[in-house]
């Protein structure tokens, strides 16, 4: 009987990131990994909400590799070993089918918002397996290859069943954190997954993605078109690249080694779920928007061709007696505003917080004991959600998704520059600024306006005119960079007065 405080099931980068903490706060950690690292992981982009809630926890906890991991330039200046990408801006090009030539319909259709800092995009087999290397390094017992086959809870804490190449073993915990992924052990056990029409989301999404090596460069194709004048501050390979067309997007997710990760994301409402070979349709796809093709063809693909179904997914509990769910366990979201990371920090710091702030120290295993923690994801999940849908909607109409972008980057840097990064269990401190009702409020209406215009073949100047009052004014207090403002042109710098930091207590 191997015995510890918390087992954490599941070594991805929330698990570890988890451990990392409890373990620097004096608990005895045991992780279980069914598989080994390092291994492929999706969830690539850094963002400034992830960049900043690892500098706190660094800070706050006295971990300093989260602060050497946290952007692009404290890695190369650290020599830490994690294969990256500098990311200094999210990049956005919408297209049109057969379009050749970025200029080829008048004003190119492209938006680039710089990030407050040089983040990062992480290759997450390197990343996920540095993680791990830093919690065995601060005490956390490390099982790989070892398959759970039961968890029993009592009063008494976890029995947790694992297989090791045909041997058993049983590790007792006082806590689990399921940090297992798509198909949760925890989630599986008491039936909890909700999906299908039964998730009350109207987001509906699915990806085929794959890494490239070499792939063309799109600063290139921008400066060949006579109709575009280039205004981008940095390398387009310097961002999170969203080659966007009506029906979905394709990603580009450059690695300093060569290696871009590129992927598809569908809305099922106009691209059904199929059987059709992944990269069969994968090209399929990309070759009806000639731009994106050209950038991609004769490369090599460094790995297979995945294919997922429907993405989204929510277990109807995320805590229990003695257990708590880490979000990609909790649920399925979408790439779009590369949420991912982000979101898993932010619930690592606020478990972490309630289990060393009581229900460790005070004994308080109850379900009751962690609710604000369901209830904080399940707000941030199904705002992005929504949100996220919207966006979909919204590539329809450039003239709309130009302006209709921007609520993600307002709500976000609302976040932060209101100390977001520094909070822990708050449910006023949610991601994308789901904790502040009047956000909300004033983001319901114009999705409602996004949604109800999709049916529309074209929208006149008044409703164009519409979004970009709406942003430009109602939005005010959310807009701190003056989106939507015409004379940016499609650029907006990163900001001359940085957010602020946050104070530790």
């Amino acid at each position: 009987m191997k015995k510890c405080d918390v087992a954490i099931i599941g070594s991805g980068a929330g698990g570890t990131a988890c451990a990392i903490i409890l373990c620097k706060l004096g608990y005895k950690v045991t992780l279980i990994e069914r598989g080994s690292h390092p291994r492929f992981a999706l969830g690539e982009s850094g963002t400034p909400a992830l960049s900043r809630k690892m500098r706190f926890l660094g800070r706050a906890y006295g971990i300093p590799e989260f602060e050497a991991m946290a952007t692009y330039d404290n890695i190369e200046s650290s020599g830490i070993e994690v294969l990256c990408g500098p990311k200094e801006a999210f990049h956005y090009f919408v297209h049109r089918k057969g379009q050749t030539d970025p200029g080829e319909f008048g004003a190119v259709p492209e938006i680039i918002v710089h990030t407050s800092e040089m983040d990062v995009q992480y290759n997450r087999a390197a990343f996920d397996k540095k993680l791990l290397d830093v919690a065995i390094s601060y005490g956390a017992q490390y099982y790989d290859h070892s398959k759970v086959e039961n968890i029993e809870f009592n009063e008494q804490g976890a029995l947790i069943d694992c297989r090791n190449e045909g041997k058993v073993f049983t590790v007792s915990a006082d806590f689990v954190v399921d940090a297992t992924g798509h198909n949760s052990v925890i989630g599986e056990k008491f039936g909890l997954k909700i999906s299908g029409e039964d998730l009350e989301t109207p987001l509906k999404s699915r990806s085929i993605f794959t890494h490239f090596k070499n792939i063309g460069s799109f600063d290139d194709e921008i400066k060949k078109s006579k109709m575009c004048s280039d205004g981008s501050l940095i390398p387009r390979s310097h961002a999170t690249q969203h080659h966007c067309f009506d029906g979905g997007w394709v990603w580009f997710i450059p690695f300093d080694n060569g290696v871009t990760s590129v992927g598809i994301n569908l809305d099922i409402d106009q691209y059904p779920e199929n059987d059709k070979d992944p990269m069969v349709e994968f090209w399929e796809i990309a070759n009806q928007y000639p731009i994106v093709a050209a950038l991609l063809e004769g490369r090599e693909n460094v790995i297979p061709f995945f294919k997922t179904g429907r993405m989204q997914f929510m277990n109807r509990e995320l805590v229990g007696d003695r257990w708590a769910m880490l979000p990609a366990s909790a649920y399925g979201l979408d790439g779009w505003f590369s949420t991912g990371l982000a979101a898993t920090f932010l619930s690592v710091h606020r478990l972490v917080e309630l289990l060393h702030g009581d229900v460790l120290k005070n004994g308080h295993y109850r379900r009751e004991a962690l609710l604000d923690y369901e209830k904080a994801i399940k707000k941030e999940y199904f705002h992005a959600a929504k949100m996220i849908h919207g966006v979909y909607k919204s590539f329809k109409h450039f003239e709309i998704f130009r302006n209709y972008c921007f609520l993600c980057f307002m709500g976000a840097e609302s976040y932060l520059e209101k100390g977001g990064a520094g909070k822990g269990m708050d449910l006023g401190h949610l991601l994308l600024s789901a904790g502040d009702s009047g956000f909300i409020d004033k983001f319901n209406i114009i999705y409602d306006r996004v949604i109800s215009d999709f049916n529309l073949d074209k929208i006149d100047a008044e409703e164009e005119k519409f979004f970009n009052d709406f942003i430009r004014n109602e939005m005010l207090e959310y807009n701190l960079r003056n989106f939507g403002d015409p004379q940016c042109y499609g650029v907006y710098p990163r900001r001359v007065a940085p957010m602020p930091e946050y104070a530790l207590d």
